[in-house]
């Protein structure tokens, strides 16, 4: 059972400035919803607060009740493999949604870990499919965020170079965490090298290796966990395989 089912308050206040980075605002907001269609939107919401770093949202076998919404902070999704080793399957950021692992068959397949303090928005899945009849547009914008979601976890497969997939996750990460109009291409990085290795999959070593080419193509600098990109064009010609 989601051991944070039974503790969600409800949202109180003005929940517009704090949603307009979410995936799910073009739909709350901009599409001419009508008071009414708004309030019975953020009437079904759950915000969950300041979870720290550690902490587990869902677990593999979990039922199914709800889908995420990452307001602050990083999650990751994860499995265990026969060998006990952890399988990063991917990471949401601020405005993304995650938990769509379960829909079928109504059992998570997948652990979600806290890697930043994070602070989430809960929609009960039940309450959106009463509220989709509804509200035009609301189901069709869920099917597209799973769409994407499921299209981001396959954009690093086998059969792309390390350097290729490297090139591309990074040029993934700093378009998912710019804030808009900002003209920055400096960032820091919320999972740690090992978790990168496992998403891409390779070896530690051989991230550690790709990312040192890159700073040397003078493409990238790296310090630790901060990223800037000198290059941005070239790195995302040489991830354009891969995207």
């Amino acid at each position: 059972m989601n051991a944070f089912a039974e503790t969600i308050p409800p949202v109180l206040g003005d929940t517009r400035h704090g949603c307009r980075s979410c995936s799910l605002h073009e739909f709350c907001w901009p599409l001419g919803l009508d008071f009414e269609d708004l309030r019975r939107l953020r009437a079904i919401v759950r915000r969950i607060e300041a979870l720290p770093v550690g902490s587990v949202v869902f677990r593999v076998g979990d039922q199914f009740t709800a889908i995420y919404a990452v307001r602050t902070g990083c999650i990751k999704s994860c499995s265990v493999d026969a060998g006990g080793h952890e399988l990063v399957h991917g990471f949401h950021l601020r405005g993304e949604l995650f938990g769509f692992d379960a829909v079928y068959p109504d059992q998570h397949r997948c652990n979600a870990h806290v890697l930043e303090a994070t602070s989430l928005c809960v929609l009960p899945y039940s309450e959106i499919d009463r509220l989709s009849p509804q509200l035009q547009g609301l189901q069709a914008r869920i099917r597209r965020l799973m769409s994407r979601e499921f299209s981001r976890q396959r954009m690093c497969a086998a059969g792309f170079g390390a350097k290729q997939r490297v090139a591309a996750f990074l040029i993934n990460i700093y378009t998912r965490l710019r804030r808009p109009n900002s003209a920055e291409y400096q960032f820091r990085l919320p999972m740690s090298r090992e978790d990168i290795a496992s998403y891409l999959g390779i070896s530690a070593e051989t991230l550690s290796r790709q990312l040192a080419n890159l700073q040397r193509m003078k493409l990238i600098s790296v310090d630790r966990r901060d990223i800037r990109l000198i290059d941005p064009t070239a790195l995302d010609v040489l991830a354009q395989g891969v995207r």
